[in-house]
């Protein structure tokens, strides 16, 4: 694998046709100075012709984890694999879910921000092909503790946590007839910002964050991610940014579904203990 100024982890859980769709999306914009692993934490049976399918694509280093490690986990996999032949970490690191699609600008917008100082994340513009609405800024100042415990009584019942999710997929609804966002150059009327958190379906790393010390230790098995990056940025006075003219397509949910399990409310459950535990003592 060749030295890389823009390393991209996509992690892959049971999103086969999702993946395809993600690497046509990066076969045009590909160069020299990309490199992409993508690491399978899957759990069921891939289609027969999936590893056929993706051959086709030269860019790309494929790993099997053989078990469903989450999310940060595996993408610790793939960025242990890039360093195991690199002994320096790439410009950029970008982790992604892979029900995303990448727009031919992206690239082109990050690159201009190679030497821009004291960067620890990009938050881009993340539109859903399913509400037409940005996800990002996710989070534009720290959370209060009391907010914290709030999602933790949300999260303490399988039932509160749905109903949670309906009233919040509504809001979703009409804020995507109020406010419809161009699918094409992403929220226009928006501009760049400092924010607290980035949305985890796309996190695009400056190598500072990592050479720093920063890390994708996640205590709990699921969820958090954006606070732990977030709160690692704090630590390393390093400045999370919006670029809404950095702009993803997202189809959301392909992995997690749009509502709860009593498996996934567990794990929500136990990120919002240790979010509290870590951060909030």
């Amino acid at each position: 694998m060749n030295k890389a100024d823009i390393l991209i982890i996509g992690v892959i859980y049971n999103t086969y046709p999702e993946t395809l769709r993600y690497l046509d999306s990066l076969a045009p914009v590909i160069t020299n100075n990309i490199s992409l692993i993508l690491v399978d934490n899957s759990d069921k049976l891939k289609p027969t012709d999936f590893l056929k399918k993706i051959k086709i694509y030269p860019f790309l280093q494929y790993i099997e984890t053989g078990k469903n490690l989450g999310y940060f986990r595996g993408a610790q996999e793939g960025l242990t694999y890039y360093l195991q032949e690199h002994s320096n970490f790439p410009l950029w690191i970008i982790i992604t879910n892979v029900d995303i699609v990448f727009t031919p600008q992206f690239f082109d917008r990050l690159i201009e921000l190679n030497d821009q100082m004291n960067l620890g994340l990009v938050a881009p513009s993340i539109i859903s092909q399913k509400w037409n609405t940005d996800y990002n800024p996710e989070i534009l100042v720290r959370y209060s503790k009391g907010r914290i415990q709030f999602y933790r009584f949300l999260y303490s019942s399988f039932l509160i946590h749905n109903l949670f999710l309906i009233a919040a997929y509504t809001k979703k609804w009409v804020d995507g007839l109020g406010k419809r966002k161009n699918w094409i150059t992403g929220s226009p009327v928006q501009k760049k910002e400092k924010i607290y958190a980035p949305h985890g379906s796309c996190l695009v790393f400056k190598n500072d964050y990592f050479s720093r010390g920063g890390t994708l230790n996640l205590s709990n098995f699921l969820f958090g991610e954006e606070i732990l990056v977030a709160e690692t940025a704090l630590q390393l006075g390093l400045d999370i940014e919006y670029h809404p003219e950095m702009v993803i397509y997202d189809y959301e949910h392909a992995s997690t579904g749009f509502f709860v399990t009593p498996k996934t409310n567990g794990y929500n459950r136990q990120a919002i203990r240790a979010i509290l535990d870590r951060y909030y003592p």
